[in-house]
């Protein structure tokens, strides 16, 4: 009989859980992974387990004839995750649609089934009177928090090539990447294809092996792809007594793709919904509820001045916006979310880029005032 196995010590992993609902011992923190996908409905990343380098935890009462478990694929977890929602239409408030959708997903590719289900035209998706903007499921649960199953409510608004959207968001990371659009642009109209197609099947194994082109280049990696939402309010129905971090600006209803800043540019996301006449709006000092931010930098993987050095979320941030993370080291003021996940400071930003990036190419972070 092979010897029994060592719970995982890994801080923050619920070998508790898995000990009471599996009867028996977690391995690794990748069994925990596995067992808690299947038994929350929020999706736990291994990251601490990527930042580790993947390793195994040393098992030293194993029989020799005991093989070691196979490590479960951190970007195969993010693909697989599912997001409840219940989605209902103002003329239609007792009869929800009831679905799920991939995190790596968009609202978008649900508006064929919500019109034919709610028998008319509907674009728009909104959280709490809020309009929702054409970003990944899983940025926008990391945005705004809500309780799973998500209520959302559809309506007739402006249309959305959501298609588009994406390829122009794969060329702006391949660029800052490189320096250029070179590794998109030179692929195959069919590969092109694959790679969006891959988005809306949920079909990890083809889009990897595009994906594998545009990461594996030839040449250095000079920058890695970096989006962080600040909160210029907190989001509807959440207290909060702190100032907001920023002001309101102008913003157009349909996100367009603009040429890459040689600096750090910021942006409102996403845009507020017109208020009712009867509503007094916003002011200049008080920005709509829900209101973000996103500060996009030129980020290198390795810290400038040094020998490959590898660059460092704490740094980054601390870089970027001290004001929020004064420290490198622990969150002080604020914390970032990745995927429903908190993430060390200490994660070189290079891995973080390769293991749970967007399909788009781009790392988001939400921000999370402690």
């Amino acid at each position: 009989l092979a010897a029994p196995r060592l719970p995982c010590k890994l801080r923050g992993c619920p070998t508790a859980l898995v000990q009471h609902r599996n009867r028996r011992l977690a391995t690794t923190h990748d069994d925990c992974l596995t067992a808690l996908t299947t038994t929350s409905p929020r999706l736990f990343i291994g990251l601490h387990s990527t930042l580790h380098r993947k390793h195994h935890h040393r098992q030293p009462h194993l029989t020799t004839n005991t093989r070691p478990p196979i490590m479960a694929s951190i970007p195969q977890a993010l693909w697989s995750a599912q997001i409840p929602l219940h989605i209902i239409h103002p003329s239609h408030p007792n009869t929800p649609l009831i679905t799920s959708l991939p995190r790596f997903s968009y609202l978008a590719l649900l508006v064929p089934r919500c019109s034919a289900f709610f028998r008319t035209p509907v674009s728009a998706f909104h959280h709490e009177d809020l309009l929702l903007r054409n970003l990944p499921l899983g940025l926008l649960v990391d945005l705004y928090q809500p309780s799973l199953p998500w209520r959302l409510t559809v309506s007739d608004g402006d249309s959305w090539d959501i298609g588009d959207t994406f390829l122009n968001c794969v060329k702006e990371a391949d660029f800052v990447r490189y320096g250029n659009a070179k590794r998109i642009m030179s692929l195959s109209k069919a590969d092109t294809s694959t790679l969006w197609n891959a988005v809306q099947d949920n079909d990890y194994a083809s889009f990897h092996k595009i994906n594998a082109l545009l990461l594996n280049a030839p040449t250095p990696l000079r920058n890695v792809p970096l989006r962080v939402y600040i909160p210029s309010s907190p989001p509807p129905g959440t207290p909060s007594s702190s100032p907001s971090l920023a002001s309101p600006a102008a913003a157009s209803p349909k996100p367009q793709a603009s040429p890459l800043p040689a600096s750090p540019q910021q942006q409102l996301a996403p845009p507020p919904p017109p208020p009712p006449p009867s509503a007094p709006g916003p002011t200049a000092d008080q920005p709509s509820a829900g209101a973000f931010k996103v500060l996009q930098a030129l980020v290198p993987p390795t810290v400038p001045g040094t020998r490959n050095t590898p660059q460092t979320l704490g740094r980054a941030l601390q870089s970027h916006l001290p004001s929020l993370f004064p420290s490198s080291r622990d969150p002080v003021l604020a914390n970032v979310v990745l995927h429903g996940s908190p993430v060390p400071f200490s994660a070189p930003l290079e891995e973080l880029m390769r293991e749970a990036a967007y399909p788009d190419g781009w790392l988001c972070l939400a921000v999370v005032l402690l």
